[in-house]
Formats: structure tokens, sequence, C-alpha cells
């Protein structure tokens, strides 16, 4: 039942990039405690600054299921990405930061390990929120017709009170940039 939800969520989430013109990208969550693959949504905007340069703004959406639990946060991300050869496309490095926003309901418990309640008696989810930084690494195909984004991205989300998130993600994109550059 469980690769069910997953496959449909999977074909959704691709289903809605399509429409929107969207990215996919594979994505791994780790944290002290839990790991798990998942899948995640963005879209990437840049504004050429020189040839080989450009200022980046991405909206994502991220989802992850570890061992029965869920956790999703959505990141709004500012970035710079240059490319080593000075041509806007080819090889590029991208350092990220901005703000993430989500939710989760994994129990928190204290240093025992004992459940937490607030004084009505519910249980007290973990927080998947708060300042994100990362470094993105990647290749440009340098094609007018079919300029395809290949990257790999190292992002940390800064929890306060809770564990911090790491996630190492693969990502196939179009960029719209390249190709008008290309041509």
């Amino acid at each position: 039942m469980i690769i069910n939800k997953k496959l449909v969520s999977f074909c959704l989430s691709i289903l809605i990039s399509a429409v929107l013109h969207a990215q996919v990208e594979a994505a791994h969550l780790f944290s002290k405690g839990s790991s798990a693959t998942g899948f995640g949504l963005f879209l990437h905007a840049g504004a050429p600054v020189s040839t080989a340069d450009e200022v980046s703004g991405e909206a994502g959406l991220y989802y992850f299921s570890p061992d029965g639990s869920h956790m999703a946060f959505a990141p709004i991300l500012l970035g710079f990405r240059h490319t080593l050869d000075r041509s806007g496309t080819g090889f590029y490095l991208e350092p990220v930061a901005g703000y993430s926003f989500g939710g989760t309901d994994i129990q928190k418990t204290d240093a025992s390990g004992a459940p937490l309640y607030n004084s009505s008696g519910n249980e007290i989810d973990q927080k998947i929120a708060g300042v994100t930084a990362g470094m993105g690494f990647g290749y440009i195909i340098p094609s007018a017709s079919l300029p395809l984004n290949f990257g790999l991205r190292y992002e940390h989300l800064f929890v306060s009170g809770d564990p911090s998130q790491n996630m190492i993600s693969f990502r196939i994109s179009y960029s719209l940039a390249a190709a008008r550059r290309a041509r």
C-alpha cells in the first residue's frame, strides 16, 4: 500500500511539474536519528548579470516519508550562479540562501526520549522550518534547442530546538536562460 501511495504521489508531481513547467528532483534528507529519500518540485528563475553569471531565485516543495512519518517543506531561496568557463553554460557553482517553511508529524521527545505533550495533552511535533543555506554544482549543456541542467545540491536547514535537516539532491532541469544566450 505504501508503494502505491508513493507511486501515485510521484506521478502527480510529474504531472503538476509538466503543467507548471516546474522541475523535478530526487532528494535525500538526513538528520540526527532519521533519513529518507523523497522527491521535490522547484521553479527556478535567473536574471543574468553578465555572460557567465546570474542572480537566481527559487521556490520549491519537498516531501519525505521516513519510517511512516511525514515531512514536507517549501524553501524560498536566492542564489548566484557562476559558470566556471565564463560562457553561461558548462560547469557552474551556485551558493543559495533563504528560508524554508514546513511541517512534520514526527513527535518531539525530551533528552531521555520520552514524548512531549502540550497543556491540552496533544503531542508536540518537531519543526522543519528555518533559515536555509546550501551550495550547488552542475553542468548546463550548451545547446539552444535543449539546454539541460544536471546538478547536485547540498542544503542545510537550520532549525531551532529540533534536529537540523541536511538534504542532498540530484536535479535535471531545462535552462531557459542558457537557451536565450545560445541563440
